[in-house]
């Protein structure tokens, strides 16, 4: 294959972090057991989607009653980008697992990520009146519900040496810039040699491209790997604010210096672009990249330069981008005709796999195809048939369209749709089995939910495995929790604010985080109350009960016992009175309290919880005095 780029950069250096499908735990000796940190978008640089190393969160424990939202943080705007994690580090002088989340505000937080506590650094990227974001009028094309541009794409955490690398976006003097950041996470605080501009040029078949950045948006996540950054761009969604056509940069991790550049369309003014649902390309063992781009122009099989709905696995060598192979659909003229981009999902690298072809590859487009590709030979192209693995459509009818990212866990692939029209469709598990994926879901949610732009996984190894996805709509959000072995539904949280298109829920620790309009929401297991004394009294109408109502009040997470929490005992308004209705935790981590039955005979149900926490529930029975006892 021929080179793709010839500019003159500066060759790419080996650096100090590969992201492979499966990250190296991190030791957190507090609680005994290894931590994975969440360092790049989807968990890894295959792009599964699956946090293996979830002890917490079990289909028995994902409830409405045990969980449920813990906190809400406040943002300075609106939130996109997939939340990242790290355990275990020391910020302020005090040991934190943390939490980053960034905004088209172009807002970098640090939280705790256990705690409802003020940010541990707040970095913002803008200073006001000379360097703002981009408003929405001036980004272009107005369809969607961002009110400003910013940073959009998922960072990447080097946790070798605590730094985040990242992509805002700014207005400046009337002038639109994207720079590259690199900020040390402990600090937030720029790291030398950060940021640098985003720029840039190159000779394409004797012509001159230059990277124009007004029209363009940094959604894909970034790829770390190797030492190489990888940073793509597309356009907002429509052809109406050119020029805006996809790119693809590798940049220097040490230096942030520019390796290579890459213009997928570079005869074309606004298409085809690289936007992946915010997706970010990935890698495989032997460093080469992958990347789909979405409709526009596809003429390299006739010695062109330009890739619309192609999926391309590149290399960086002597300061270009080689194209080592591609996959392009027989129908790829169709599919761009009617807006049906094959890059509108990422590309999912799989384990190994038994049969004659041991790596395999995932991608599903909006055409609502599934297809299984061979990463040692993608296919090329052909216009009369596909030189793949095996197609398996979505839906047998074809009328679904896949417009999202999907999930790999345990043999098994998760994907989402609507129907051309709109609609909602179930959520679809397709099973691998000797290198092949069945030819019919194995598992369908029990009705549609509202769409589900991109899909986690959580679970313990090959057990416990819980499909999650944020619900959006009009009115509101919900987080979706699903038993990822049959799709039995878990759980659905209460509507929090508006999440954004191809948001991310993240899990990591036993808590899941959803970035929305305005917040960061956390959700986990409640605390608990548990009843330890009081239950199942009988007493005489308006007497005091014998024994008092008692509660003990423990984490969930460590077991520890917590003193000083306020416990609210109600009857409901049945007429009974306690001693005291709002007892305190005591250091044993009980509160209790006596309770006088109402004046009428029955049975009473009472209850012990605050916000946050189980409901401890007891039964008390008041009988009246003038019962007649048979003898």
């Amino acid at each position: 294959m021929r080179p793709l780029s010839q500019a003159n950069f500066l060759p790419c250096k080996p650096g100090a972090i590969v992201l492979l499908a499966i990250l190296i735990p991190i030791a957190l000796s507090a609680a005994g057991f290894a931590q994975v940190p969440v360092l790049t978008h989807h968990n890894d640089s295959a792009r599964t989607g699956q946090n293996l190393n979830e002890t917490y969160l079990t289909p028995a424990v994902v409830n409405v009653t045990r969980f449920g939202t813990l906190f809400t943080q406040p943002l300075d705007g609106m939130a996109v980008a997939e939340p990242l994690y790290v355990p275990s580090l020391v910020i302020n002088g005090a040991t934190h697992n943390v939490v980053f989340v960034v905004t088209l505000h172009d807002g970098v937080y640090a939280f705790d990520a256990d705690s409802n506590v003020a940010p541990l650094w707040y970095t913002s990227l803008i200073t006001s009146p000379d360097v703002t974001t981009v408003p929405i009028a001036d980004q272009g094309c107005l369809g969607h519900n961002f009110t400003e541009m910013g940073i959009l794409g998922t960072p990447v955490i080097d946790a070798t040496n605590n730094t985040m690398f990242l992509v805002a976006k700014t207005l400046e003097n009337g002038s639109f810039i994207f720079r590259l950041h690199a900020l040390n996470i402990l600090t937030g605080q720029e790291v030398a040699g950060s940021p640098t501009a985003i720029t840039a040029s190159y000779i394409s078949n004797g012509k001159a491209v230059t990277f124009q950045p007004q029209h363009r948006m940094q959604r894909p996540a970034l790829l770390l790997t190797n030492g190489t950054l990888y940073i793509a761009f597309g356009n907002m969604g429509c052809k109406g604010a050119p020029p805006s056509t996809g790119w693809l940069m590798a940049y220097n991790e040490s230096t942030l210096q520019q390796s290579a550049v890459l213009d997928i369309g570079p005869t074309q003014n606004s298409i085809p672009g690289i936007w992946l649902s915010g997706e970010g390309p990935s890698v495989d063992a032997n460093g080469n990249v992958y990347v789909a781009t979405g409709e526009g122009l596809f003429d390299y099989n006739v010695g062109g330069l330009d890739y619309g709905d192609t999926l391309m696995k590149l290399q960086l060598q002597s300061g270009s981008f080689d194209l080592l192979d591609f996959f392009t659909p027989y129908n790829q003229t169709y599919l761009t005709t009617n807006d049906l981009d094959l890059g509108a999902g990422g590309f999912i690298l799989l384990p190994p796999q038994p049969g004659p072809y041991p790596n395999l590859g995932v991608i599903a487009g909006k055409e609502g195809t599934i297809y299984l590709i061979n990463q040692d030979n993608l296919g090329g192209y052909s216009p009369l048939a596909d030189n793949v693995v095996q197609e398996v459509p979505f839906d047998s009818a074809g009328d679904a369209v896949i417009r999202g990212g999907y999930a790999y866990w345990n043999q098994n692939l998760y994907f989402d749709a609507l129907e051309s029209g709109g609609e909602d469709l179930p959520v679809e598990m397709f099973t691998l089995n000797n290198g092949l994926l069945s030819t019919s879901p194995t598992a369908t949610t029990a009705k549609s939910y509202a769409f589900f732009s991109l899909l986690s996984v959580s679970a313990d190894g090959l057990n416990n495995g819980i499909l999650w996805g944020v619900a959006q709509t009009k009115a509101g959000s919900t987080l979706n929790a699903f038993n990822a072995t049959n799709l039995a539904p878990l759980y659905v949280s209460p509507q929090f604010a508006q999440a954004l298109h191809f948001d991310t829920p993240m899990i990591a620790n036993g808590k899941v985080y959803v970035t929305t309009q305005n917040s960061v929401v956390v959700m986990g297991l409640l605390n608990e109350a548990i009843v330890s004394g009081g239950n199942n009294q009988s007493g005489q109408t308006s007497a005091t009960l014998s024994k008092p109502m008692t509660v003990k009040v423990v984490n969930p997470y460590s077991g520890a016992a917590m003193s000083g929490v306020t416990i609210s005992f109600s009857d409901g308004g049945s007429g009974g009175s306690f001693s005291n209705p709002s007892p305190i935790t005591n250091s044993q981590g009980y509160a209790a309290t006596t309770y006088t039955l109402p004046a009428q005979a029955g049975v009473y149900k009472l209850t012990a919880t605050q916000a946050a926490f189980t409901t401890a529930r007891f039964t008390e029975t008041a009988t009246s005095s003038d019962t007649i006892t048979a003898h």
